[in-house]
């Protein structure tokens, strides 16, 4: 057993014993700042669709709920290709298969600012989904290896902040410059960034796992190992965290049209008013370690569901204007405290396969945001956004209340 510090933090609470992860040499400290980078980047790229949502259509002549389509073609494929990276993460070097990931991924996004037609742009998202899915799920896992289950939520949270910042400037950014410049220049920013990470990547010092059991063989063999040392827990896991993707992520790529074409704001307030929803996510990120050893897990799920019904509540009924800003910010809070708890559960699932048991948990939420998105879209154009708003309130509730007695048989399996 080989005693490390974790370089998550410089506090002692991230001290491990254990023979999970071996220090490799002196460049390994500025690994975990790298692998957080490349978080903030592929975050903010997936974010900034939102506020240039109505550049876009407008630039290809297009509805927004066509221009919407991307969200759905970049995140279905994010879903999928988790199946690919987990067992290679758990196989292979988690910071290996992230610098191959994130190549690709740039190389995906700055093609995508050239896009000449919607159908292009399509399949370029369709590519760049793929290649981000290898990015945030296994960092996920890398942390996962590095700090003991009790500090964990608390480590998450710090990988989620970031994120979360990411999508913040992200959304900022991208209405101001889509109202200056154009849309595409956001792409030819974000790709050209994430080139000069991934070679930071493949360069430093690899942080290598020690031998554990051996991976299983064939493709599908490594995710029927997490459901078989997972059994009932791991359905039930991933049952509760496709609901949260199906509502929670559904309609909130659809908000910068609602703001366009509703209260014809511009693309700059429209980016500003999207960003409060990470800065919400950006704020209690920092604390959901100290807030789950005051309130549990039960509490955090409650607490987080609710937050986020009764923010698509505010946006459906729009009683006045001020309320969407704080719809905003307590979507984004409510979205952490649920996630972050049912994120640090799957990081415990299956711990030999630690990985591959984040990859599936990531294809669950994606798999659910992809299909919420589409379903999003359908409603908006058949009874507006209004009742769309309201319908995934309705959603956001039946997840509230299932979240408990699902996770319940996780604990028991725990």
């Amino acid at each position: 057993m080989s005693k490390i510090v974790s370089p998550l933090a410089g506090d002692e609470s991230l001290v491990k014993t254990t023979s999970e992860v071996e220090p490799d040499s002196a460049p390994r400290k500025w690994l975990f700042p790298v692998i957080l980078t490349a978080v903030f980047l592929v975050a903010a790229e997936a974010r900034v669709i939102a506020p240039l949502l109505p550049a876009i259509a407008q630039d290809y002549e297009t509805t927004a709920t066509r221009a919407g389509l991307l969200i759905t073609l970049y995140t279905i494929p994010y879903g999928l290709f988790q199946l690919v990276y987990g067992p290679l993460a758990d196989r292979f070097s988690r910071q290996g298969v992230m610098g191959v990931a994130l190549g690709l991924f740039a190389i995906g996004t700055l093609v995508s600012g050239f896009a000449p037609t919607l159908w292009v742009l399509d399949v370029l998202r369709f590519v760049t989904g793929a290649a981000a899915a290898g990015i945030i799920p296994v960092a996920l896992a890398y942390v996962g290896d590095a700090v003991p289950y009790a500090d964990r939520q608390g480590a998450l949270g710090r990988v989620v902040s970031v994120s979360a910042l990411g999508g913040v400037l992200s959304a900022a950014l991208g209405g101001i410059i889509a109202s200056v410049l154009s849309w595409r220049a956001m792409f030819i920013g974000y790709g050209v960034l994430s080139l000069v990470v991934a070679a930071l990547l493949l360069r430093l010092a690899p942080a290598r796992v020690a031998a554990g059991p051996s991976e299983p063989r064939g493709f599908f063999k490594p995710y029927l190992s997490v459901f078989e040392v997972g059994g009932t827990a791991a359905i039930a896991l991933y049952l509760l965290v496709f609901m949260e993707g199906l509502t929670a992520m559904s309609t909130f790529g659809y908000l910068g049209a609602l703001l366009f074409e509703r209260d014809h704001l511009s693309y700059a307030a429209i980016g500003g008013l999207l960003t409060l929803s990470g800065v919400g996510t950006f704020l209690v990120a920092r604390i959901v370690g100290k807030l789950v050893r005051r309130i549990g897990e039960r509490g955090m799920l409650l607490v987080g569901g609710t937050l986020l019904t009764g923010s698509y509540l505010l946006v459906g009924l729009q009683p006045w204007s001020i309320f969407f800003p704080l719809a905003m910010l307590i979507s984004g809070a409510g979205f952490v405290i649920a996630h972050s708890t049912l994120q640090t559960r799957a990081t415990e699932l299956v711990p030999a396969h630690r990985a591959t048991a984040v990859a599936l948990f990531a294809f669950a939420l994606f798999l659910g945001g992809g299909l919420g998105t589409y379903l999003a879209g359908w409603g908006i154009d058949r009874v507006g956004f209004s009742w769309t708003l309201l319908a995934t309130a309705a959603g956001l509730a039946v997840f509230t209340a299932a979240s408990w007695p699902l996770l319940r048989s996780v604990q028991r399996r725990a």
